[in-house]
């Protein structure tokens, strides 16, 4: 296991969607240990131990990304017409929860976001495998979007050149307005994204490339890292 593998507690907090407190609770009552104690006394986990914890839908995700490995069609959208059929859906089983009635509006925003900003980028030039992965669980509240398209940094690097990776591309993609003609600047649609996210109880969890962000919820810093896993596409994991 790598010290890239390792994420510190307030980062797995913020991908999991829960305070540092319930992962300290969960700590000592055996329901979540940490990877291992640094020399100063810090909890690390192993991303992997993370993914794992969440369930299997965002592994399954990350192989589809990774490997292109043959996934359930209820979790593939190969078209935008067929994502917003099953968007739809989510909705309406996420207002049937009452907790959730001030949010489920602007989380159904985020992951529409996304997922049209995955067709709009690679409409007629996706790489491999049209299409995206589309999951979501709301008990465990999560939402976990992806695809094999080109990729942020060869998104944006259309109308920015000067671009020189992936860390750079992401920061972009989720600070500044885009200008440029279409599909470029339906891209702006991720600082559509940031804010939402700085403003309510929902966090994400986005890679691509060899680059990840993570926002946290009701937080405007993005801690955006190097991914330990490159790939070309992009994948998003919605906590709230």
């Amino acid at each position: 296991m790598s010290e890239k593998d390792l994420l510190t507690i307030s980062e797995a907090a913020e991908i999991l969607g829960v305070s540092i407190d319930t992962l300290r609770r969960w700590d000592k009552s055996g329901k979540l240990n940490p990877a291992k104690i640094s020399d100063s006394g810090y909890r690390l986990y192993d991303r992997i131990q993370i993914e794992l914890f969440l369930n299997d839908l965002f592994g399954l995700a990350k192989d589809w990304v990774l490997k292109s490995i043959e996934i359930p069609a209820t979790f593939y959208c190969s078209n935008s017409a067929e994502f917003q059929t099953r968007l739809i859906r989510m909705q309406s089983i996420l207002e049937g929860k009452k907790e959730l009635a001030p949010i489920f509006t602007l989380v159904v925003a985020v992951a529409g976001e996304i997922g049209n900003n995955s067709f709009d980028h690679n409409l007629g030039n996706w790489p491999d495998t049209p299409g995206i992965f589309f999951a979501y669980d709301a008990q465990k509240k999560k939402i976990i979007l992806a695809d094999r398209g080109l990729g942020i940094f060869t998104t944006l690097k259309r109308v920015k050149p000067g671009l020189n990776s992936d860390e750079e591309a992401l920061k972009v993609a989720f600070t500044e307005i885009i200008s440029g003609r279409s599909p470029e600047n339906r891209g702006n649609g991720l600082k559509f994204v940031s804010k939402i996210a700085a403003e309510n109880p929902i966090g994400l969890l986005f890679q691509t490339g060899n680059a990840e962000l993570i926002l946290a919820k009701e937080s405007t810093a993005l801690n955006i890292r190097p991914s330990p896993k490159p790939f070309r596409g992009c994948l998003a994991l919605i906590t709230f």
